[in-house]
């Protein structure tokens, strides 16, 4: 039997449980257009489970400030022109996050916390210096538009085929890779549109 301790506690995590359910909110596409976005200081001002779209763009950041922790719902996050040269770990804490735009830093190795973002559908990482893409890209269910232009990839794990039902479009341009590769790539995505600059021809 269960004494009125365990009891107790049992009841106490339900009720965690529920307050967090109660709490999450993933919106719709539609919801995602009318939301307004903030900056750090206007979002620091709000009730932080109603943040949802948020811009740090030019702010000369290498690393993510510490007070965005809070905001649970947040789902569109712009990171651009900052000075990141990793993948920031702390994005993997938001759970509902459906875009993310890291593009114009310095950012040379997406780790494998890419894979806990089970909603994002947008992922926009021009104009850094990528070499590779981890494999559990395959857990990101949802992903519609991958960004990857400008970047210095040489080939796409072969795991990014578990997307090949979901993954509408990929923008490859402006990356020195072979024609092998762009083979190789179409037949892991046979249903992707993929945007490839001209092949180099260049044997890697």
């Amino acid at each position: 039997m269960i004494n009125n301790k365990s009891y107790r506690f049992l009841i106490s995590l339900s009720l965690i449980a529920f307050a967090i359910n109660v709490n999450a909110q993933l919106l719709d596409s539609i919801a995602i257009d009318t939301v307004p976005t903030y900056t750090l200081q206007k979002a620091l001002k709000q009730d932080p489970l109603k943040v949802y779209k948020l811009s740090l763009k030019k702010m000369k950041l290498a690393e993510l400030p510490s007070e965005i922790l809070q905001f649970k719902n947040l789902q569109v996050l712009d990171l651009k022109k900052n000075k990141f040269k990793t993948f920031p770990k702390k994005i993997a804490t938001f759970n509902y996050l459906q875009e993310l735009d890291i593009s114009m830093n310095k950012i040379q190795v997406i780790t494998k916390e890419l894979g806990e973002l089970v909603y994002l559908k947008k992922l926009i990482a021009n104009s850094n210096k990528i070499t590779s893409i981890p494999p559990e890209i395959k857990y990101l269910k949802k992903l519609k538009f991958l960004d990857l232009w400008g970047n210095d990839i040489g080939s796409l794990p072969t795991e990014i085929s578990e997307l090949e039902n979901t993954l509408e479009e990929i923008d490859m341009r402006v990356i020195l890779m072979s024609n092998a590769e762009h083979k190789k790539i179409k037949v892991l995505l046979p249903k992707t549109k993929i945007r490839f600059s001209k092949s180099c021809n260049c044997g890697f």
